[in-house]
């Protein structure tokens, strides 16, 4: 008897493919939310360390330079105001409030130590200071126009006994959008703080033996990881500051002794 083969259809059902398809596309959409998710959590965590260390190193500097205003190498030396009174380019005065929430201007006087590597004296920009001189190093913030004009905080060496600077303005910390500085103002004859005020709020500034400085920083340009929104700071009670866009920024603060004071 001759023997019949059938022959059965081979591969997947059209139901089958289907449901493959779909398997797929979800496992294929898991992952690129994962990776969606891991990237921006990466841009955030990235945005918020470089914004600490803005606000860490910004605060860094200015407490390790602002120790030294008012220092004289030569004892017995005529005292010097640790804050330089003068007037800068345009006129205004070095050592300012800026008022509300506008940044404050603060600029230190002291003579310069030796530089450790190359033994210059010299200023917060590395210009010379000659022997024996005077600089006043003015801190501010301003835009970095060398830089997508991002808020910076800069330094810039005076001669005290001219007025006139003597370089270019140095960019120190990018990210530092607002600088307050408050003054600690000692009672008459006493060694102790009784109370901060702004710059415009000193009617002595020999009494000043202190200051309180405050930095509002983010990590410079503006990141797509957050949502556009408002949101309002309060720098060392300056004022509320509201600011609508895509960069969260965080408030850094210190209270710094000042070394030779008591004029």
């Amino acid at each position: 008897m001759p023997v019949r083969i059938r022959n059965h259809q081979q591969g997947f059902s059209i139901v089958e493919m289907m449901l493959a398809f779909v398997l797929g596309l979800i496992v294929a959409g898991s992952a690129l939310q994962l990776m969606v998710n891991n990237s921006r959590s990466a841009g955030v965590n990235e945005f918020i360390a470089t914004a600490q260390e803005n606000g860490r190193h910004s605060l860094y500097i200015m407490s390790t330079e602002f120790r030294r205003a008012g220092f004289r190498s030569t004892i017995g030396a005529d005292p010097t105001q640790p804050f330089y009174l003068g007037r800068c380019e345009g006129g205004a005065i070095c050592t300012i409030d800026g008022g509300g929430t506008n940044s404050d201007r603060v600029a230190i006087q002291y003579e310069p130590m030796p530089n450790r590597d190359n033994g210059q004296l010299q200023d917060c920009t590395g210009a010379t200071v000659v022997p024996g001189a005077l600089t006043a190093d003015v801190y501010f913030v301003a835009r970095d126009h060398a830089n997508n004009n991002i808020n910076t905080l800069f330094c810039r060496g005076y001669d005290p006994l001219t007025g006139n600077p003597r370089g270019h303005a140095q960019a120190l910390v990018q990210g530092v959008d607002r600088l307050q500085a408050l003054y600690g103002i000692a009672p008459a004859g006493e060694t102790y703080i009784n109370q901060y005020v702004t710059a415009s709020g000193v009617a002595d500034w020999k009494q000043v033996i202190g200051i309180r400085l405050g930095v509002l920083v983010s990590a410079g340009e503006q990141s797509r990881v957050f949502e556009k929104r408002s949101r309002t700071y309060n720098l060392l009670n300056s004022g509320n500051l509201t600011l609508d866009d895509r960069t969260p920024r965080y408030i850094y603060s210190t209270a710094i002794r000042l070394n030779n004071t008591g004029l």
